[in-house]
Parts: C-alpha cells; sequence; structure tokens
C-alpha cells in the first residue's frame, strides 16, 4: 500500500502538475520552477524524499502560480544535461537539483538557467550552479568561532586516509583553524586501535605507570601508599599533549576512532572532540565513547518540526537533507514574490541573506553560507552548545 501511494503521488507530481500549468491563463504570473533529481536508478529514494519536501513547500506556501516541474536527472552528468535542455525549451530560469556534484558536470553548457544544486562541495561548480548544501566552509567557521570561546589551542586533525578527501583537504588548507598536528589514519577499523594508541603515546603513559607503581610499592609512607591506591585505579600516567581533536569521518568507523581514544585512557572531560555534520544521528546514543561529541549542523528544533510534518503528509521519514529542498523552493519563491513575480538570479545574492527552516544562510561565491550551530551528545540527547 505504501509503495501504491508513493507511485501516485510521483504520478501526480511529474503530470499532473504540468498539464495544469497548461491550462494557466497567458495573463498569469506563473512562477515556473524546475525539478532536477534521481527519480530512478541506485538513488531513487533519495530523489523522492527531495520531491516530497519540494511539494510539502508548494502546499505550505499555498501560491497555485508556483509550477514545479520534476525530471529525472537518474544521478548521471549526462542525464542531468538532457534534463537541464528540456527546461530550457519550456523557459523555466530556475532549477532545484541536482543533488549530486558529479551530475553538475554539463550544466555550465546551459544558458540563462540556475541551478541550486544540494550538493556540499564548493569547489569547481559551474558559475551558473549555487552549492545550497552544509559546506565544510560554514562548518570551519562555526567551528572557530566556538574553539575561540572555549580557548583551546592544541587541536588534532585526524581523518581517514581513502575516504573525505575534499572535507579534510578544506579543513586543513583553511587559514582559519589552526591545527597543532594533522594525522591520517588507516580506513581498516582493525588497525585504528594501534594508530590511536600512538597518537596518544598510550604505551609510553601505561609504562610511566607502571614504573611509578613499582616504586611507591617499595615505601612504607603514608601518602606514597595514598597515592599507590589511586594510581591502582588508572590505566595510564601523565597527559596528552593536546587539549581537543577534530575528527573527519562518519558512521562505524567514526564511532571506532572515538572508542579507540577511549581505550587509550584520553577521557573527553579532559580533551575535547568534534566531528563535521552528522544530521543528529542518534545511534551515536548507545555508545559511551561518543559522549560529549560536539559537531556543526542546522537547527536541530526546525529539522525536527520538518521531519515531523513530512511523517504526518506522507506516513514516512523523509531523507534528512530533504529540509535542503523544502527550503530551496522557499527562496525561490521569496526572491520572485519580492521581485514584482519577476525571477532573477542576482536576487539570490542579498547580502543581507535569507532565513530558511535550516536556518540563516547568505549565498555567496556560488555557495551558501550557513550560520551553524554546535551541538552535543549528552544523555541521549543533541544539546545546543553555541
Amino acid at each position: 500500500m505504501k509503495k501504491l501511494l508513493t507511485l501516485l503521488i510521483l504520478t501526480y507530481l511529474l503530470f499532473t502538475i504540468n498539464s495544469s500549468a497548461a491550462n494557466q491563463s497567458s495573463d498569469e504570473k506563473v512562477l515556473k520552477i524546475g525539478v532536477l533529481l534521481p527519480l530512478s536508478g541506485k538513488f531513487k529514494d533519495v530523489g523522492e524524499s527531495f520531491l516530497k519536501a519540494i511539494q510539502l513547500a508548494l502546499f505550505d506556501i499555498g501560491n497555485k502560480n508556483i509550477k514545479i516541474y520534476p525530471k529525472d536527472s537518474k544521478g548521471t552528468a549526462f542525464d542531468s544535461y538532457l534534463s537541464a535542455k528540456e527546461f530550457e525549451e519550456l523557459g523555466i530560469q530556475v532549477v532545484i537539483g541536482p543533488i549530486f556534484f558529479e551530475s553538475l558536470e554539463r550544466l555550465s553548457e546551459i544558458n540563462n538557467i540556475t541551478f541550486i544544486s544540494l550538493t556540499n562541495k564548493t569547489q569547481m561548480i559551474p558559475k551558473n550552479t549555487i552549492a545550497f548544501g552544509i559546506n565544510i566552509e560554514s562548518q570551519i567557521d562555526v567551528l572557530k568561532k566556538y574553539f575561540d570561546q572555549i580557548n583551546i589551542s592544541k587541536t588534532l586533525l585526524l581523518s581517514p586516509k581513502s575516504e573525505f578527501v575534499y572535507q579534510s583537504e578544506s579543513v586543513a588548507t583553511k587559514d582559519v583553524l589552526k591545527f597543532y598536528r594533522t594525522y591520517s589514519y588507516d580506513a581498516n577499523p582493525k588497525k585504528i586501535t594501534g594508530e590511536i594508541e600512538k597518537i596518544t603515546n598510550y604505551r609510553e603513559r601505561k609504562k610511566d605507570l607502571e614504573r611509578r607503581i613499582k616504586i611507591l610499592e617499595k615505601s612504607d609512607l603514608y601518602k606514597d601508599k595514598s597515592e599507590l591506591k589511586k594510581l591502582e585505579q588508572m590505566h595510564t600516567l601523565g597527559k596528552v599533549n593536546f587539549d581537543s581533536v577534530v575528527i573527519i569521518d562518519f558512521g562505524e568507523r567514526l564511532k571506532s576512532v572515538l572508542t579507540s581514544f577511549m581505550f587509550s585512557d584520553v577521557p573527553s572531560d579532559e580533551v575535547n572532540f568534534f566531528t563535521i555534520n552528522q544530521w543528529f544521528d542518534e545511534t551515536f546514543f548507545n555508545e559511551s565513547a561518543m559522549q560529549n561529541l560536539h559537531f556543526p549542523s542546522i537547527d536541530f528544533d526546525n529539522l525536527n518540526k520538518f521531519n515531523k510534518k513530512y511523517i504526518s503528509t506522507y506516513k514516512e521519514k523523509p531523507n534528512k537533507v530533504s529540509i535542503l529542498a523544502y527550503d530551496a523552493l522557499g527562496l525561490i519563491y521569496y526572491c520572485w514574490i519580492n521581485n514584482n513575480f519577476q525571477f532573477e538570479s542576482n536576487q539570490l545574492y542579498n547580502k543581507e541573506g535569507f532565513k530558511g527552516l535550516h536556518g540563516e544562510f547568505v549565498i555567496s561565491e556560488n555557495f551558501s553560507k550557513q550560520k551553524l550551530n554546535i551541538y552535543k551528545i549528552t544523555e541521549k540527547k543533541f544539546k545546543k552548545v553555541y
């Protein structure tokens, strides 16, 4: 039944909306918005979730003169290009999508259309495209502000050797965060613990503890016996030479890295641990090593509101990133309605910025610069700390 409902919704979006646009009178001011998403293939579920989020925004706005024209990008650059050519023939000036950076390859060949892509990459973006995803530049910016507030100075940067190269290089090369040291660890989870032990000098600190215990065991002094009792409850002796760690990773491997720090006797109440936007992954609640982990992200309360509305409408959970598609339609509508029902791409570059469900943002240099928050995982909750 659920699959049937989905099919009916998509059929309505793909066919009924377009045919109704043809019935509009020529005198009526109509905002035509192209929607370019993967509606078939392995990313079909992602595309459908984004499309439903756009339809939800359309319903919330309630203006019948907004018409969306969904087309299937199939998640490829060539099919995105073909669909974009069709938008061009329809006289559409603005398109939400594509989602993936790889689909942007040929969009610079399309004239007179602005694409609001949901990618979070900001380099090598075509001039007619805006990267609307939660990018690493915005995350670095809020991390820097928070680091200054809590006064940390010796920060390690860790990232896997084979993945997330773009994110790690962006963090390392930006002259915003100053890192004490940078490390690349093996992507194999089985090797991570050994590498973290080296980074934290775990074996030497453990030997220091053993040596100190042997010395104290030979003493009859009360203060030495008291110290001995304390040391016998410890795993290592001495502190690490850093006060914070930024880990560019996700999912199970991020959990493995943080667990390795815990096993290496680096407690999160002495060292601040940070990662990049995790889209509020609740599986972290079940891992003790994830406690006090910090990360930048969008407005959590508004994301929950969006999720509840989406679930109430479609009886299923949305792709969390689809909130950006919802805001993209709202952004286009705002620019159109405030310019005498005319869309002009330069309106998107308003220096005063905008505010959507995901938060405040300014579009500059072909990407969205978001004003993000910092959240901390504590007591199975996401707590806003900045």
